[in-house]
């Protein structure tokens, strides 16, 4: 399945099909050599919520949350009618988040933030960087920039993700242009997926938060990632409710063999 180009294989684990989990996610998200995506999501069992989400990078570690991965499995799980209610609870690494089908959009009701920190200094190779940090679930960190073009990510984005500030987790690290005060455009390099990918849910949220701690946007916020599939962000001025939506689109199913 993918959401605006972020894409995930996802597998119903509520047998536990798949017990090495870290293992068959280096082995299926190898793109060329396998299926190839930029996680394994796995439908599991939960005590606390109706499902539970597990998400597994393509090196093998296991990510807190995932915004465009839990709309992939919200819409899994209307599909394919394992719930009937309008709302649906998934259990994560993260917490419980709740979520639901909006005509063709996949709609999740994303965390408050944790730990935000605005104009941070650093420097990298000697030069000063003011740079935005925001844990969405998982920790991202915001570069606002004047032209998206321009950006070096490839050769900056790796050492902003590795940089002693972020330490011992790292980052996620996503530069961001304003359109408008409704809109953005974003490039996200991933930590675990260690390049940049098309698009990032909690990467799109945290642009939107961010962008309007800085008094640059207000709600609705309409954030462009690298596929184009543009993303919603809405929330209140107390960031109390926020909420993240998009499309969402089944590529194909299919049968793979474990060799493990």
């Amino acid at each position: 399945m993918q959401a605006g180009g972020n894409d995930f294989i996802l597998v119903d684990n509520r047998r536990s099909l798949i017990k090495n989990r870290k293992k068959s996610a280096m082995e299926f998200c190898q793109r060329k050599f396998s299926v190839g995506a930029d996680g394994l999501l796995l439908l599991e069992s939960s005590k606390t919520a109706d499902f539970r989400m597990r998400i597994f990078n393509p090196d093998g570690t296991e990510a807190e949350m995932c915004g465009n991965g839990i709309r992939c499995l919200i819409k899994f799980v209307y599909r394919e009618r394992l719930v009937a209610e309008k709302e649906v609870s998934i259990q994560t690494t993260d917490g419980i988040y709740f979520g639901k089908l909006k005509g063709d959009l996949v709609s999740v009701k994303m965390r408050e933030p944790g730990e935000i920190r605005l104009n941070l200094k650093v420097k990298i190779k000697k030069k000063g960087y003011t740079l935005h940090f925001i844990n969405f679930g998982v920790p991202h960190t915001i570069i606002l920039v004047d032209d998206l073009k321009k950006v070096d990510l490839k050769n900056l984005a790796p050492l902003i993700r590795n940089h002693q500030e972020f330490a011992p987790c790292g980052t996620n690290v996503n530069f961001v242009e304003v359109v408008d005060c409704h809109s953005l455009i974003l490039r996200t390099y991933e930590r675990g997926v260690e390049e940049e990918t098309f698009s990032c849910g909690t990467g799109a949220s945290a642009a939107a938060i961010i962008s309007y701690k800085l008094g640059k946007v207000n709600s609705p916020v309409k954030v462009s990632p690298t596929s184009g599939e543009p993303l919603k962000v809405l929330f209140d001025v107390i960031l109390k409710e926020i909420y993240l939506e998009g499309k969402v689109m089944e590529v194909y199913e299919a049968e793979c063999y474990l060799n493990h």
